[in-house]
């Protein structure tokens, strides 16, 4: 046990407040003294902390003062499978924005871990990837609650659109951190952020506007620009009005981009490694009688072409990138829905329709019939400035020493891959040739948005099965650790296909993958499916 002193309240506003330090707990001074120095000498000066210490510890961490900050619970939750028991807090910063922080209680690595949530948040994502990791994690609702395809809570309400653009996650970071070091009796040692989809943005709205919250940070499948990927679904949309794609129709689509793009990296695999480098034409796949599940009508050709091109105005220029071909597996799910009222019920629609009904325009807006993609990214843009995640200057937070890494699916039909290719070019440009020193970018075959995929899919992903975690060679979040603590940049990550996408069945291929724009390159012997006969170079022309 600790000996009793009393230290600076470590927060943001430098205000000096008594604490007290019982071991792991650092509690303010106040009325509730008594208690609390009762509390503190009832317990052994010596020995391991016991389980009912854990418990106590835990609870009092309801008595913490934090500014604007209202801690609802704490308590102790059981080990479970890779889990460790912890320490749980729930609570709310200023009222509306909810947070979840769980603390390790006796398996503490030293330190803190922000987990990004998806969609529209509006729930509190799961922090069991960062407790069987070791870390004392947060997570947030970003200030409203909802299913995560849901918006309407930010119908005018600019307060509420900005704690969830950006605000909420920075301002629970801080209190979070505030947190941790009062139950240990100190500050972590690194921060640590991880996320995918809308999880990705948020990391990447910390790395541009918050320099300041964390050492090393990875970002999936990030919404880079909302308001440009929301111009981006309503085309695809819009495209599959009156030529919708049913579901019975996607393996054809599927079978035709592998046939075209498969040998194309010079191994056929079953897995599409360089889409960029495939021009696929979807009248391949035109019906030459009747229309049948192996074929499409012009109007589902023309269709899936604009899908693949991406947007434009009537005068022909790009507004935003399209999709690569490959892997159309997961269209139902993303772009094309049952088939049926263009691709409803798809996440291109519901998140496209959420953010124009309840952000932008008013509930009663027909996206799909009333945007004019002339003069709508005119009027989409007032909310860029919030809602975008595209300042490519990234100095300050290169400047503190932080590392970044990227990723993202060759075959992500929610999030365009090339879209997040071309801000990494963007962040180049500014930063020039030393952009790999603190920021890398890789690119995963077969890989769907954020999970799944006939590719090798697990690496340590916000989704992915716990296994391999802190491996430097096979986790994602491993690789960023030894990145910001041994200064050793990842020159290459192993991602694993386990059979039926069951770790308990064993292991169907392993294979790197390497920071962009190099790809994994079969050294001719050895199987196809061992990671060890790949290396990484150059792209085959």
């Amino acid at each position: 046990m600790q000996a009793l002193k009393l230290v600076p309240n470590q927060v943001k506003y430098n205000v000096f407040i008594p604490l007290i330090v019982t071991g792991r707990v650092v509690l303010t001074l106040g009325s509730a003294m008594r208690t609390i120095l009762s509390f503190i000498f009832s317990i052994s000066l010596c020995g391991a902390v016991s389980a009912q210490d854990s418990v106590e510890d835990c609870a009092a961490l309801v008595r913490l003062s934090l500014k604007e900050t209202q801690i609802t619970s704490a308590r102790v939750i059981p080990a479970s499978g890779l889990v460790p028991e912890y320490c749980q807090v729930m609570g709310g910063v200023e009222t509306v924005i909810l947070f979840e922080i769980a603390m390790p209680t006796s398996t503490w690595n030293g330190k803190f871990f922000f987990a990004g949530g998806g969609g529209y948040n509006g729930n509190i994502p799961s922090l069991d990837h960062a407790l069987a990791r070791g870390y004392a994690a947060t997570a947030t609702d970003t200030g409203h609650r909802g299913e995560h395809w849901d918006a309407s809570a930010l119908l005018n309400d600019p307060q509420a659109q900005l704690n969830y653009a950006h605000r909420g996650a920075h301002l629970v970071t801080v209190m979070a951190k505030q947190v941790v070091a009062a139950y240990y009796g100190g500050p972590a040692e690194y921060a640590y952020f991880l996320g995918c989809s809308n999880g990705g943005k948020m990391g990447l709205m910390s790395v541009q506007r918050y320099p300041e919250d964390f050492d090393g940070v990875v970002v999936g499948g990030p919404v880079i620009d909302r308001t440009g990927l929301m111009l981006m679904f309503d085309w695809s949309q819009r495209a599959l009005l009156d030529a919708e794609i049913p579901p019975y129709k996607i393996p054809a689509m599927e079978n035709a981009t592998l046939a075209m793009c498969d040998a194309r990296d010079g191994l056929e695999d079953g897995v599409i490694d360089g889409p960029d480098r495939c021009d696929f034409d979807p009248q391949v796949l035109i019906c030459k009688g009747e229309d049948n599940a192996q074929c499409l009508t012009p109007a589902q050709a023309s269709a899936w072409q604009k899908i693949l091109d991406g947007p434009t105005n009537s005068a022909g220029q790009s507004l935003y990138a399209g999709y690569f071909p490959g892997h159309e597996d997961d269209y139902p799910a993303y772009v094309t829905g049952a088939g049926v009222m263009h691709g409803y019920p798809s996440s291109n629609f519901m998140y496209m329709d959420a953010f124009m009904r309840w952000v932008a325009f008013g509930p009663d807006y027909d996206p799909i019939k009333e945007f004019d993609f002339d003069k709508g990214p005119a009027a989409l843009a007032p909310f860029a400035a919030d809602h975008d995640a595209v300042d490519p200057d990234l100095r300050a937070f290169e400047n503190r020493g932080g590392k970044l890494i990227f990723f993202n699916g060759w075959a992500d039909h929610s999030t365009p891959p090339l879209r997040l290719i071309e801000y990494y070019g963007e962040v180049q440009e500014v930063h020039g040739n030393d952009t790999d020193e603190f920021a890398r970018l890789f690119m995963l075959p077969g890989f769907h948005h954020c999970s799944g995929g006939p590719g090798p899919n697990v690496f340590g992903a916000p989704s992915n099965p716990l296994v391999n975690l802190n491996d430097p060679e096979r986790d994602i979040i491993g690789a960023i650790v030894r990145w910001v603590e041994e200064d050793e940049a990842p020159d290459r990550i192993v991602a694993t296909k386990f059979v039926g996408n069951r770790p308990d069945l064993g292991v169907a291929r392993t294979r790197p993958v390497c920071p962009y724009p190099q790809v994994a390159q079969y050294t001719g012997s050895g199987s196809i499916d061992d990671a060890a006969n790949f290396v990484c170079g150059s792209p085959i022309d």
